[in-house]
């Protein structure tokens, strides 16, 4: 089965899917480029890890991991799309981060995933802009998994301390930012 195909399982399946997490691996394979599913991999192993030492619920962690790019390749078309109709303003931000926002929209409206806690962590996976920890989490694992290789101390103090970490990241993005430009 695919991701596409979720929408036409039955409630109840649908639950049964979302708690296991090598069916949704299949199906994120079948839409995601190998790179992408190996990142979306290690980012969902490194939240569950965060997660567990922040005692968020690790397979909350783990699912957001997993989702948090499933629209990493829609068309621009489509993307604008969703925007335009869901939240417009978004279209103000730079195109790379829109899939945070199309994500969360597509995993409610066709895999019908409504877990609060895991669709804001998703939207907010690129902007830092919740303070929520499991979006806190994903921030973290998303900028600093271990396939990226690297080793600045913040992941290290995320571990220690969620909140540090989550603002020293933060500032090591803006500062990234104004020295490079916005993506």
């Amino acid at each position: 089965m695919i991701l596409a195909d979720f929408y036409k399982l039955e409630p109840k399946e649908r639950l049964v899917y979302w708690q296991e997490p090598d069916l949704l691996k299949e199906g994120l394979k079948k839409i995601l480029k190998k790179e992408r599913y190996e990142h979306s991999l290690s980012v969902a192993g490194l939240a569950r890890d965060l997660a567990v030492k922040h005692h968020v619920d690790p397979k909350k962690a783990y699912l957001a991991g997993l989702l948090h790019d499933v629209t990493k390749y829609l068309s621009e078309e489509e993307a604008i799309s969703y925007l335009k109709y869901y939240d417009e303003d978004k279209l103000e931000y730079p195109k790379a981060i829109w899939h945070s926002y199309t994500a969360y929209y597509y995993l409610k409206e066709h895999l019908h995933l409504y877990d609060q806690a895991v669709l804001n962590a998703i939207y907010h996976h690129s902007d830092g802009e919740s303070r929520a920890k499991l979006a806190m989490i994903i921030y973290i694992a998303d900028k600093r998994e271990p396939l990226r290789k690297i080793d600045d101390g913040i992941l290290d103090l995320a571990f220690k301390d969620l909140y540090q970490g989550f603002a020293a990241l933060k500032l090591d993005v803006k500062e990234y930012l104004a020295k490079h430009g916005n993506i």
